[in-house]
Order: C-alpha cells, then sequence, then structure tokens
C-alpha cells in the first residue's frame, strides 16, 4: 500500500506508554457506549411510533429481524476497508451515522420511513465491533488483550442499562422528538474526540500493488485458510445460541412473566439486574483471561455456563427465589465468555490479519445471533421453557469440549 500522509501504517505492537493506552481505551469504549446507545433507546419508542403510524407485532417483528440481520452481515466486509482507511476515520463517521440515524427515526412519519431510519443506524454501526476490536488486540498485545476488550464490551453493555433509564426521565418531560434530537448530541462528541485523540493508523495488508492483488472476496476471506479460525468462527456460531445480549435478553423477560408470574415492577427490577451483570461480569473475569490459558480459561466460563443453565432448566419451578438467583449468576458468566472468545481471535491473529479474522468473525456471529431466536422460539412454543434453556445450555457444553480439548495455538505466520 501507497504511503498516506499524515497516516502511519501498524505492522505490530509496539510498546506505548500506560496513559496512552487507557486514553484509547476509554476513548473507543465511549464510542462503544454510543453505539449501543441506539440500540437500548429505540425499544422504548416502538410502542409510541406502533400507535402514531399504525402498525402492530408482526410488522416491528419483521422489520427487527430484517434490519438486526443486514447489520450484523454487514459488520464482515470492514477487515478490507480498515486496509486501506483509518480505523480512527471508520470509528469516528459510525459514530455520526449512529447520531444521523437516531435524528431519521424523530423524522419518520410512516413504517417505510422508519424501517430506513432503522437500517440506516444499523448500517453505521457495523463498522465498530470488527474495527475496534482489532484496534484494542493489536494495541495491547496477548498479555492485555483480554482485560481491553473486556472494558470495551462492558462500557457497550453500561449504556445498555443506563440509556433507558436516562431517556424514560427526559420523556416525562419531553416530546419523543426533542428525546431524540438529545441522544443525537453525545455521537457527535465522541467522534470529534476519536479524530482528534487516536492515532490515524491503518491495517498493515498485503499491498495495493497491481501483482498479486487479492480480489475483495479473497482479502476478505483470507483469515479462513487457518483451520484455528475456521473453528474459532464455527464455535461461535455455535455459541452465539447462549449469548446474554441478544438471546438470552429476548427469553429471560418471559421467562419470569410466563413461567414465574411476576409483576411488572418486579420483572423490570430482576431484569435490570440481569442486565447490570453484562457489566460487572466481563470486568471481573475478562482480566482473569490474561493470567491463565485464555482458552481453557473459556472452556470453564463456559462450563460454569452450562451447569447453571441446566439446574435454572430443570428448577426454575422449585420457587422463583432459587430461580431469579440463577439467572443472576448465569448473567455474570454468559455475559463474559464473548470477550474472551474474541481474545482468543486476537491471539491467533496477532501476526497475521486481525482486521478482516474480526470481521468474519462478527459478520458471521452476529449473522447467526439473528437465527438463533427462531431457533429457540419454535422450541419454546413447542416444548417449554424446560427445553429452552437445555437447548441453550448444550450450546455452551459444545463451545466449552471445543475449547478445553483444542488446540489453539497461533499458527505461525
Amino acid at each position: 500500500m501507497d504511503p498516506v500522509p499524515g497516516v502511519v501504517m501498524a505492522a505490530k505492537p509496539k510498546e506505548e506508554r500506560p496513559w496512552d493506552l487507557r486514553a484509547r481505551l476509554g476513548i473507543l469504549t465511549t464510542a462503544h457506549a454510543v453505539t449501543h446507545m441506539r440500540g437500548s433507546l429505540l425499544p422504548l419508542l416502538y410502542p409510541v411510533l406502533m400507535r402514531q403510524m399504525g402498525f402492530g407485532y408482526a410488522q416491528l417483528g419483521l422489520m427487527l429481524s430484517i434490519t438486526r440481520l443486514f447489520g450484523g452481515l454487514l459488520q464482515g466486509i470492514w477487515g478490507p476497508i480498515a486496509q486501506r482507511v483509518p480505523g480512527k476515520v471508520l470509528i469516528a463517521l459510525e459514530n455520526l451515522g449512529v447520531s444521523l440515524g437516531i435524528g431519521m427515526v424523530g423524522v419518520s412519519h410512516n413504517l417505510p420511513e422508519l424501517t430506513g431510519a432503522v437500517t440506516f443506524g444499523q448500517v453505521a454501526a457495523s463498522p465498530h465491533h470488527p474495527i475496534a476490536s482489532s484496534l484494542l488486540s493489536r494495541w495491547f498485545g496477548k498479555s492485555g488483550r483480554g482485560h481491553a476488550l473486556s472494558v470495551h464490551f462492558a462500557g457497550g453493555n453500561f449504556a445498555t442499562v443506563l440509556s433507558p433509564l436516562v431517556a424514560t426521565l427526559l420523556l416525562t418531560r419531553l416530546s419523543w422528538q426533542t428525546t431524540l434530537d438529545l441522544f443525537m448530541i453525545p455521537g457527535v462528541v465522541v467522534a470529534g474526540l476519536v479524530w482528534w485523540r487516536l492515532p490515524g493508523e491503518v491495517a498493515q495488508g498485503s499491498g495495493r500493488t497491481e501483482r498479486g492483488r487479492w480480489r475483495q472476496l479473497g482479502e476478505l476471506c483470507q483469515p479462513l485458510r487457518d483451520a484455528k479460525v475456521r473453528r474459532l468462527i464455527a464455535t461461535g456460531i455455535v455459541t452465539a445460541g447462549g449469548k446474554g445480549l441478544g438471546v438470552l435478553q429476548t427469553f429471560v423477560p418471559l421467562l419470569f412473566v410466563r413461567a414465574l408470574h411476576l409483576g411488572t415492577v418486579a420483572t423490570g427490577f430482576w431484569f435490570t439486574a440481569f442486565t447490570a451483570t453484562s457489566v460487572v461480569g466481563p470486568l471481573l473475569l475478562g482480566r482473569l483471561s490474561d493470567r491463565f490459558d485464555r482458552p481453557k480459561f473459556l472452556s470453564v466460563l463456559l462450563a460454569v455456563s452450562f451447569v447453571l443453565t441446566v439446574a435454572l432448566a430443570l428448577g426454575f419451578r422449585s420457587g422463583t427465589v432459587a430461580a431469579v438467583a440463577l439467572v443472576v449468576a448465569m448473567g455474570m458468566v454468559v455475559h463474559a465468555y464473548g470477550p474472551v472468545e474474541q481474545a482468543i481471535l486476537g491471539d491467533l491473529t496477532e501476526a497475521q490479519l486481525p482486521e478482516q479474522a474480526y470481521s468474519l468473525f462478527y459478520g458471521l456471529t452476529f449473522g447467526a445471533s439473528a437465527f438463533w431466536p427462531l431457533v429457540l422460539g419454535v422450541v419454546l412454543s413447542r416444548w417449554g421453557f424446560t427445553w429452552l434453556f437445555l437447548v441453550i445450555a448444550a450450546t455452551y457444553l459444545a463451545g466449552a469440549w471445543i475449547y478445553g480439548t483444542q488446540d489453539w495455538r497461533p499458527t505461525p505466520a
């Protein structure tokens, strides 16, 4: 690739001052919070929009499935782009796009316009996970990668917990359009901070010379030449069936209401507690993954997830207190295994093409996350909550076995 003025080519991790690394982590984590802010804000407004625009649950479900699948799969395209455009540019534009998408919802008048606005927001948000994860993986190296990715993950989830509370407070005093306008501000501010403070580097790639140039598809799929990367992505597709945010987040409230017969206030309280573990769990367990053999540590996390989920599947009828305690305990581990899984991907690809690898990982596993709720919804409707959680537990068991028994040493470049 020809040098670009003002842009640094990132070849391999280098020693950075701890303060610089902490500042970069803080900025990217704040940008991640902006991305999650949008996703946790809009569900509060859908009941109002349904009433004003005249559409029902079926149309809402179809819109969400389409837009989430679209946004998930698009995460797979950013690896080759990151070899040509600095990561800070992509993250800054992503935060601006997320803010614009929030504003577009505020000026939508009907379901097609709303679908377009939500789709735009999903497309705008799609670069963040693969680009930010690859940047952090490169900057922190193997000794700090698990902690950095976990902090980044927890920061986004903190916005998932906090944003609905702030939005609810604003909606009691302001119109929903004004609330959306106010939520546009953080993305603009953080985009400027990203542009100003992060280094302007692009990933080192195979170059852009005419001789031996990869076609776009070949360049995107190049990490799949490594059998261990293929195995990790395939395992991630399986374990996506038990992700805390996106899968369990959908079915835990149903368990509280339909099986445990909790009221609205109790359901809201305990679901908030379950979501809050998506902040606490990664912060506690992510740093530990840097101190142990990471695949073995992930195998233990998944094994514990399996045991707790089986206990919930077989024992939720024994009492509300026990069931709620199991759900919260599950949250501590099931929310923590994702960042460790991503850190292993960084360990495998740090000397090769991490941007493409993270793009493939997020694109395929988030795409699978769009289909898993459909599968689990059929299981729940036909066989009930016991079999729902047993199927989820099986995904943890499969992941625990694969990470615990296979060779995960990085393949020499």
